[in-house]
């Protein structure tokens, strides 16, 4: 009997070993085919062979393209992921889901048909990489923007071939990438180094290159738009389809959305508690509330505090002021102990470059290689004409600091590459993400901060409020039930929005698609998770032993998280 139990564990084992065996060799395989077909993505990652090149949009590529997908999702369908380790296990789902976010982008999107930003984004991503990337070698980043230069013209051209239809919003995301584009390639060759020779050619070559931005922008505007329009985005029926994909299809639309609309009157109402006193102390008048007087004192409310000359910053002292908020709270998380310490990474303050496409005030460079002593670039974004007054006040700087940088999304990259799985670092989870950001400024401003006034904690609701209509404003807009106008008006009113936050907003949901939704099921998941992590281990809790295990194990799904936490 011995012997028979023991040889079925050594069959077991073998079956184990061989998933196993099997899964990391096609992993393997993925991630240099990967790299291959997005060259862009291998210069973010810190692959250095791929530097020259972009990635090429045509039927024939595309066709190739969805055929290996295809094969990869096949192959791995044969793995039994029930033989793998949790730790195999996590990569597998991992690889799965984004092949199949992959095909669907490819067989049901088709971007490159009818939105121009699909080729530019790539131009502009593979440039601007080669540009900011301080461990770049010199003679690698030559031999690279010129190769990257040159075939500028190549990519365009395929694009005006592909698109058979366009995107009136679309259109103009792209006149602005063009000429963001422009502005990257003229101070390119101030970051070159090289022979005379070798300059004078990639010197040609961006003449080229511009030439080439410029004719695509007037095609772009003078005869694109004569194709037939899709209309975004009830056209790509994201509604139906995209929220699996995009979202995961361990969540129901009809259960996110709910839970959103339910939230948002108890969040407006929270946030009047503590404006309603500071109104008082402001207005003699009575206020008879109904509804809508209580958003207008909020609205009121925020708008003072604002406005308030103490709470604005000059731009004379910005990078100095966001030094000192930054080290504070660094200061302020080691005294406490409730974040993991070894954190490497390292924070360099700039003002943003003109040629930074992006509507934000703050701009965190955190794409980078694998490396625990690369420099994280944390970009401010300089206007003149605003009157000498930064666009946020020292309380949002605070808050967007302990959202990007401590406890934020600097610690939670640091410790993300501490863990070997490269599958979980290339595809980082957006729903842990966000919802990592969003906790670490609860975390900091409720349960650290807690005595902080109440202006504060205003203004740290307003993000959560804004974050619960966004995913409601994402329902009604991906499915056609509200046009763009609408959805401003509602995210102004309803989340206290001024007209440039309403207009980012927007932005990211035509852009990232879900990412509100993303956001919001990320907050609610962290929190209930806190809650059963609590409960499972009350006697003993400790914050930073929650924190420690939510960031160790990679940025991953809160489902495949539950059950190395929880261990369900």
């Amino acid at each position: 009997m011995k012997k028979i139990c023991l040889s079925l564990m050594i069959i077991f084992n073998g079956c184990q070993n061989s998933a196993e065996s099997s899964f990391h060799s096609l992993s393997q395989a993925f991630i240099s085919w990967y790299y291959k077909y997005h060259p862009v993505e291998s210069t973010r990652f810190g692959m250095e062979k791929y530097h020259e090149y972009f990635r090429l949009f045509g039927n024939s590529e595309n066709e190739e393209y969805v055929a290996d997908i295809s094969r990869f999702i096949i192959e791995l369908s044969q793995i039994d992921a029930t033989r793998l380790s949790l730790e195999e296990r996590i990569d597998y789902h991992i690889l799965y889901s984004h092949l199949e976010k992959m095909r669907y982008v490819i067989n049901d999107i088709r971007p490159w048909e009818w939105n121009p930003l699909w080729a530019l984004d790539e131009i502009s991503e593979g440039l601007f990489f080669l540009s900011e990337r301080s461990e770049i070698n010199m003679d690698d980043r030559v031999n690279a923007v010129h190769g990257r230069i040159k075939l500028v013209p190549e990519i365009l051209n395929l694009s005006k071939e592909m698109m058979i239809s366009h995107s009136p919003f679309h259109i103009k995301y792209g006149n602005n990438r063009i000429d963001a584009l422009i502005l990257l390639i003229d101070q390119l060759p101030l970051k070159l180094h090289s022979d005379n020779m070798t300059l004078d050619e990639i010197d040609k070559s961006i003449l080229i290159c511009k030439e080439a931005l410029l004719n695509y922008k007037k095609w772009m505007n003078q005869y694109s738009i004569r194709m037939p329009i899709v209309q975004f985005p009830l056209n790509l029926k994201l509604s139906d389809q995209g929220f699996h994909f995009f979202v995961g299809e361990k969540y129901f639309p009809e259960h996110v959305y709910e839970l959103a609309d339910k939230k948002r009157i108890p969040a407006q109402n929270r946030i009047f508690q503590l404006a309603f006193p500071i109104y008082l102390a402001e207005n003699d008048e009575p206020v008879w509330l109904d509804r809508d007087d209580t958003l207008e004192v909020i609205h009121w409310t925020i708008d003072f505090i604002r406005n308030k000359p103490e709470n604005q910053v000059s731009f004379s002292g910005i990078l100095s002021h966001f030094y000192k908020s930054i080290s504070y709270f660094e200061e302020y998380t080691n005294s406490k102990g409730f974040i993991p310490k070894n954190v490497s990474k390292r924070v360099k303050l700039a003002f943003a470059p003109r040629y930074i496409h992006t509507i934000s005030n703050v701009v965190l460079f955190d794409h980078h290689p694998k490396k625990y002593n690369s420099e994280i670039l944390y970009y401010i974004k300089h206007n003149e004409n605003d009157g000498g007054l930064f666009p946020l006040t020292s309380h949002e700087i605070d808050l967007i600091n302990a959202r990007n940088i401590v406890p934020g999304r600097r610690v939670q990259i640091a410790h993300a590459q501490k863990y070997s799985s490269s599958l979980r670092y290339m595809f980082p989870d957006p729903i842990n993400e966000a919802g990592w950001q969003i906790y670490a400024g609860q975390v900091v401003f409720n349960e650290y901060f807690g005595d902080w006034e109440d202006e504060y904690h205003i203004l740290r609701m307003k993000e959560e409020l804004m974050v619960i209509c966004q995913a409601i404003i994402e329902e009604e807009y991906y499915s056609g039930n509200m046009v763009r106008k609408d959805v401003l008006s509602f995210i102004r009113e309803q989340a206290f929005l001024n007209d440039s936050e309403a207009e980012e907003l927007m932005a990211q949901s035509e852009l990232n698609y879900f990412s509100g939704t993303k956001a919001f099921i990320g907050m609610m998941e962290i929190n209930s998770l806190l809650n059963e992590y609590k409960k499972k281990d009350r006697e003993r809790f400790q914050i930073i032993e929650f924190h420690k295990k939510i960031l160790e194990n990679g940025i991953i799904p809160f489902d495949l998280l539950k059950k190395k936490l929880l261990s369900l």
